[in-house]
């Protein structure tokens, strides 16, 4: 579901992957997540989106996507089980 959403972005005339904010599951970071900028992802495979942050190019596969927002728009949110 995420990543059909980040490739409807990316490739839909009237829409754009810079407007949204995607939070994903990165070990060690405060909270165990970190927010980028649609504008950080340089390509989208099969299994996994490259990001480009501090000189580094880093494939995150899609299912640690927690989240993608517009604005105060949630356009996609991870269910959770308890």
């Amino acid at each position: 579901m995420a990543k059909r959403i980040l490739d409807e972005l990316k490739w839909h005339p009237a829409k754009s992957l810079s407007e949204v904010e995607i939070t994903y599951v990165h070990r060690g970071a405060p909270g165990d997540e970190i927010t980028i900028s649609g504008e950080e992802i340089i390509a989208l495979e099969k299994s996994f989106f490259v990001v480009h942050r501090g000189g580094q190019e880093t494939r995150i596969p899609y299912h640690r996507i927690r989240e993608i927002r517009r604005g105060d728009e949630v356009l996609y949110r991870k269910r959770t089980t308890l």
